[in-house]
């Protein structure tokens, strides 16, 4: 459903379901920005990671939940009203539970600014960690 509306996808280049990039146009007007910060919008990072496991459903195509997430590392700010363009780049592999392990670098304005590795799993599956 693309986060309600937040962004478009642009770009969606997939590498024999291995790696992808992805480039969406994010929609200032959404209003998830009036709040995030009144004057001052910013992407919530919740949304950063979440616009990652759809961009992985995709391109597996299927539904996942995130089981695990691990060195989520925030170096800037997406701003939608300075940079509304955002790249992602992802790495796939199979992960030592059966699922699917993900490694994503966020780039905005030529700038890194999100690093992210996560552990999903299909939402069907017994794997899920409680």
């Amino acid at each position: 459903m693309l986060l309600n509306n937040l962004y478009q996808l642009m770009l969606f280049e997939a590498n024999a379901e291995k790696s992808l990039n992805a480039r969406i146009r994010l929609i200032k007007e959404h209003p998830i920005f009036e709040g995030h910060f009144p004057g001052n919008p910013i992407l919530p990072g919740v949304c950063t990671v979440q616009i990652v496991k759809e961009l992985l459903e995709k391109l597996v195509n299927r539904e996942l939940m995130l089981n695990k997430a691990g060195n989520i590392k925030y170096l800037g700010f997406i701003n939608p009203m300075a940079t509304a363009e955002v790249q992602f780049g992802l790495i796939i592999s199979d992960s030592e539970n059966g699922g699917i392990s993900c490694s994503a670098t966020v780039t905005a304005g030529g700038n890194v600014v999100c690093s992210f590795k996560g552990e999903y799993f299909p939402l069907s599956s017994s794997h899920i960690q409680q």
